[in-house]
């Protein structure tokens, strides 16, 4: 017997966060996995990840990060998140979508926006 996994939608892209090994809650529209920043001055934390569930994954991504807690983001467009005072949503598109459509891709733009963190205080 085969399963097939859905492709599109926000089915999709919690799919595909499971499949790339994320244990996944969905909170209304979004979804909050646990992430450990693999590069920068930060590797090695454990922050928490809220993505948007995006109607039509994959053509388009997330519209940006969820972060919890609070890292302030050096290159500024941080703003309030629904998601709770303790979240901050980066304004940071993916950059080259286009090229990897995939949950893959997304997360390469995740370790590209980590790696641009300062240190710690």
């Amino acid at each position: 017997m085969t399963t097939t996994l859905p492709e599109a939608g926000p089915a999709g892209m919690l799919a595909g966060l499971a499949s790339a090994g994320y244990m996944v809650d969905q909170r209304g529209e979004f979804a909050v996995f646990d992430y450990t920043i693999e590069v920068g001055p930060r590797a090695g934390e454990a922050v928490k990840i809220g993505l948007a569930l995006v109607q039509d994954w994959p053509l388009s991504p997330p519209p940006g990060p969820h972060v919890s807690p609070r890292l302030d983001h050096p290159h500024g467009a941080v703003h309030p998140s629904p998601l709770g005072a303790e979240w901050e949503y980066w304004s940071r598109p993916a950059a080259n979508w286009p090229a990897d459509r995939t949950v893959r891709g997304y997360l390469r733009h995740l370790r590209t926006l980590f790696s641009q963190l300062e240190p710690p205080p």
